[in-house]
């Protein structure tokens, strides 16, 4: 199935194609004009040529720019939920009852679902040839990402009732705020390439 636009561009060149063809006839039939019987080739070839262009050219245009669409919406999709997840870890983190073991897991699992999420972001950016260097605002992310997960981090598995120290929490709360602020200005610097 086709999709309904590439329909609808078909029905409209249709169309025109068609009105063409009656507004020709018409003024043929209808208003006495001397026409040239003869054919100029040149004249053929131009207007051939030139109706040519008209469709192809926005239809080449079109794509090119739907798919560079695509590729945007794409990867900023990818950075929100990059942005929840670390969102999840802050509010684990943040929260006023003690961590659990098994929330604690759920912390340590989202750190490193994360930091592949802005692995497979990066090679997205890479490979979008979207003309822009990402490279600063990659420098940034990752560097924010590692101090996050080393922050919180821990060799063993607490016991029940755990708690993160309070400096530890309000440095998580200022990186949660960095890699926010950060992944909210790449998708900015997204949007405008």
């Amino acid at each position: 199935m086709k999709d309904p636009r590439t329909l609808y561009r078909y029905f409209l060149y249709a169309s025109l194609v068609l009105i063409g063809i009656v507004i020709g006839v018409a003024v043929r039939h209808y208003y006495h004009m001397p026409i040239e019987e003869t054919i100029n080739i040149v004249d053929l070839a131009t207007l051939v040529v030139t109706v040519f262009l008209a469709v192809y050219i926005p239809e080449v245009l079109n794509r090119k720019s739907e798919v560079q669409k695509d590729k945007k919406d794409l990867i900023e999709k990818r950075i929100e939920e990059l942005q929840s997840l670390y969102r999840r870890v802050n509010l684990l983190i943040q929260g006023e009852e003690p961590i659990n073991p098994k929330d604690f897991l759920v912390v340590q699992n989202i750190l490193d679902v994360a930091q592949h999420k802005l692995e497979t972001l990066i090679t997205l950016l890479t490979y979008a040839e979207m003309h822009t260097s990402f490279a600063d605002e990659i420098n940034t992310l990752r560097s924010l990402s590692k101090q996050h997960q080393e922050l919180l981090w821990v060799q063993q598995e607490p016991k029940e009732d755990f708690t993160y120290p309070d400096d530890i929490q309000q440095r998580e709360e200022k990186l949660y705020n960095k890699i926010d602020k950060a992944t909210c200005l790449l998708i900015f610097k997204i949007s405008e390439a």
